[in-house]
């Protein structure tokens, strides 16, 4: 069941799931703890070769990751919710150079409004992995804008074909926010 609730004026999403029958209100968000390349470590090397924060994730060269250091940051994607004034968002982790990496670093604590950089999101989300790509997961390029002090940056991918693309381009129907949130909080 949709619902509306009227809050200074703008309209908020809320509905009752159909699995569980609670009432969510407000928008969806779900974050990934870890980046995706974190599990392709042996957990008994973990310690050795992955430097971790809540915000930043540095995972040496081993059997599993390449020839080179993979540097992620921690940064949120939007997908506007169509007629409410939520986004349904996502924490995601984005590669950087590691030059960027760095600059973050340092910068963390400084307003980084205005200053941005290249990055490539692993699109691990169960709602947006396709069906016959070539790898188990796809990697699309994106623009990394960093934000005000406090804030992780922003992701904003480049065009393509992706739905996950268009989802953020063009937003999502309530009724496909809802069956995501299901998903996500009721999956299988």
């Amino acid at each position: 069941m949709l619902g509306w609730l009227f809050k200074r004026r703008s309209l908020v999403f809320k509905y009752t799931c159909e699995c569980c029958g609670e009432v969510h209100e407000g928008a969806p968000s779900y974050a990934y703890r870890y980046p995706t390349w974190y599990f392709s470590v042996p957990e008994e090397e973990r310690a050795a070769r992955v430097t971790w924060t809540e915000d930043l994730c540095e995972i040496k060269p081993g059997e599993g990751i390449g020839k080179e250091t993979l540097y992620a940051v921690r940064a949120v994607l939007e997908i506007p919710i169509l007629g409410t004034d939520d986004v349904f968002t996502w924490g995601v982790w984005v590669t950087q150079s590691q030059e960027s990496f760095h600059r973050y670093g340092e910068s963390f604590d400084a307003d980084q409004a205005g200053m941005n950089s290249f990055g490539w999101l692993p699109v691990t989300m169960p709602p947006y992995l396709r069906a016959g790509a070539e790898a188990d997961t796809e990697y699309l390029e994106c623009e990394v804008r960093w934000g005000p002090k406090g804030q992780r940056p922003k992701v904003e991918l480049w065009e393509s074909d992706h739905p996950l693309f268009l989802d953020q381009r063009d937003g999502i129907t309530v009724g496909r926010a809802i069956e995501i949130a299901t998903e996500l909080r009721h999956p299988g």
